[in-house]
């Protein structure tokens, strides 16, 4: 049972990342740009700079590796225009998970470049 379990999710996870491929570019940084109800959040990793606008509330933001590791978990008063050093190891999946004061949720996916 275990064995059909395991390569059941080798057989899917290729899957998954072709499907998510079209949002990744291949340059030197990462761009995402998502829009939830008149909301459109921008968020760019370049030169070990993450930098983030678009969206004019208080919030927290939250840094977590693809195996889920958290890596920076910081308060952030207004995500209109945010720039954080943070290193990230090049070649890795990362999710970033911004929680605003009114409590949204806007999750991401970047790939350090």
């Amino acid at each position: 049972m275990k064995i059909r379990f395991i390569s059941f999710c080798f057989s899917v996870l290729p899957l998954v990342l072709i499907k998510a491929s079209p949002n990744l570019t291949s340059g030197s940084f990462f761009v995402q740009s998502v829009q939830n109800s008149n909301d459109s959040i921008n968020i760019v990793y370049q030169n070990n700079t993450l930098l983030i606008n678009g969206i004019y509330v208080n919030g927290n933001i939250k840094i977590y590796s693809i195996i889920g590791n958290m890596i920076m978990d910081m308060n952030i008063q207004n995500f209109s225009e945010v720039i954080i050093p943070v290193n990230l190891i090049r070649e890795n999946l990362y999710i970033i998970r911004i929680e605003t004061s009114d409590n949204r949720i806007f999750t991401h996916k970047i790939v350090a470049r």
